[in-house]
């Protein structure tokens, strides 16, 4: 059961925003002799980005590296704020604010590592993966139980959606006979 003091968080958030490495992917990288890297996004974690999508709230990415496997993943997926090689992540979380004139507290954040903190601090919800840097954990107001590139995504893309009463409409779709 979700706590409440969780629930209340979750209702106002428009915005959710991803860290990359160790949240959309395990955080490996495996680097090709040629310098290209190839990083496994979780499909399922795509699908609930577009169930936000559908519903309304819109999607962005911080990530302190720069990958053209983001780049593509992002497009395939509709996400239009994408911010590569950030390692300030607080500046790019305000210049996403001042870009869609939302609060704090209508902005989720899910991050893993230290440079995430300085936006976990800031957001209406923080959420941190149960794989996440042991000093990253107390800023978050709510840890996954599925591992970051393993479904933790989609775990709080469904559990938003579940607790603004949006999840039955969108899932409906899917029970139809």
């Amino acid at each position: 059961m979700l706590e409440e003091a969780i629930r209340i968080r979750m209702l106002p958030i428009r915005l959710m925003i991803f860290d990359v490495d160790g949240v959309l992917t395990g955080g490996q990288i495996i680097i090709h002799d040629d310098g290209t890297e190839t990083k496994i996004f979780d499909v399922q974690d795509g699908h609930g980005v577009k169930l936000l999508q559908r519903a309304g709230i819109d999607v962005a990415l911080i990530t302190g590296r720069t990958c053209r496997a983001v780049e593509h993943r992002a497009v395939g997926l509709g996400i239009a704020r994408v911010y590569q090689g950030i390692h300030r992540k607080l500046e790019a979380y305000d210049q996403i604010r001042k870009e869609t004139g939302l609060e704090d507290r209508e902005i989720g954040y899910m991050g893993d590592d230290l440079i995430d903190i300085p936006v976990m601090r800031r957001v209406g919800l923080a959420v941190a993966v149960p794989n996440a840097s042991y000093h990253v954990l107390p800023y978050a107001h709510y840890v996954t139980r599925a591992s970051g590139g393993n479904g933790a995504c989609r775990e709080v893309c469904e559990l938003l959606l579940q607790v603004q009463g949006r999840w039955e409409a969108l899932a409906a779709r899917y029970f139809e006979t």
